[in-house]
């Protein structure tokens, strides 16, 4: 459990950029500011070992007209933990039996395909919107024989899906060395072992290796666009990219981005403020 020094205060609104250009010189960590009709609530995070800075803080706040002023301390719980503690295995989409628990494991119901994926920070749970809408696409594309490339892999749920779906070969990748760690980890876990091959690099290290009928990208759109054009050339002739990670008013303009690289979308879903979209090259459409 981590925790901070907490400076805390209400300042009138129009001071918030004074606050701005006074934290540059402060030990900060961050600063949360909430809006209260003409004032905003601050809270200021400083690390434990930075309690001589307090003061200071608090002085400077005061002369930016600040209010209801206090210091404290604050423990950030391991949120984590206490989801583990009551996320049960459930059912998604028609295929799907996503279980949480790789340790004691549920019994999935006759015919969907038990995925076991342990609840971790940053690589991805399988109960997060924007990788729930990839699984639902997967279950409405032609999988059967087809190579799958799992962009920014994560915990590599997605690659085991398409295989257990029914794909020739998937390959899953990402930059970050710990999520592909992760995704051998998640690979090894399933009950049904599926043949998924995984590397850390660069999209660069896949120009050799042919084409893929099926491209996922569970990714932000600021780490998406940059990729866009090599996914664009990885793409075998008539296949499926399927873009996820994006929130329903970024959707416009990533349609604009595709359709400036010669891909159309073709379907999109939408779940809470999540949304995916699934492309095919422009020549395609109406083939």
């Amino acid at each position: 459990m981590t925790a901070y020094l907490t400076v805390t205060c209400r300042l009138p609104a129009a001071a918030e950029d004074h606050l701005t250009q006074a934290m540059a010189a402060w030990p900060v960590l961050g600063c949360q500011v909430e809006d209260v009709g003409d004032d905003v609530d601050v809270t200021i995070y400083l690390d434990e070992e930075e309690a001589a800075a307090v003061t200071e803080v608090v002085e400077q706040l005061r002369r930016l007209g600040a209010s209801e002023l206090s210091a404290g301390r604050f423990a950030e719980e391991d949120w984590l933990a206490e989801y583990r503690r009551h996320v049960v295995a459930h059912a998604l989409g028609r295929s799907y039996w996503i279980d949480p628990h790789p340790t004691a494991l549920t019994r999935a119901p006759e015919g969907r395909i038990h995925l076991v994926v342990e609840p971790r920070q940053a690589f991805g749970t399988g109960s997060h919107e924007s990788t729930q809408l990839v699984l639902l696409l997967l279950e409405t594309l032609p999988l059967s024989g087809n190579r799958v490339l799992d962009v920014g892999t994560g915990s590599g749920i997605l690659a085991i899906a398409a295989r257990a779906l029914g794909a020739a070969s998937a390959v899953g990748f990402d930059i970050d060395a710990d999520a592909v760690f992760v995704a051998r980890q998640t690979v090894a876990c399933q009950p049904d072992r599926q043949d998924v091959a995984l590397f850390a690099g660069p999209v660069a290290a896949l120009r050799r290796g042919g084409r893929f009928d099926v491209i996922l990208a569970n990714l932000i759109p600021a780490q998406l666009e940059p990729l866009l054009a090599d996914l664009r050339a990885l793409l075998a002739p008539g296949g499926v990219v399927v873009i996820s990670g994006l929130m329903v008013d970024q959707r416009e303009a990533v349609t604009s981005e595709l359709n400036g690289i010669g891909l159309r979308v073709v379907d999109a879903r939408e779940v809470g403020e999540w949304a995916a979209v699934v492309c095919v090259e422009a020549l395609s459409v109406g083939n």
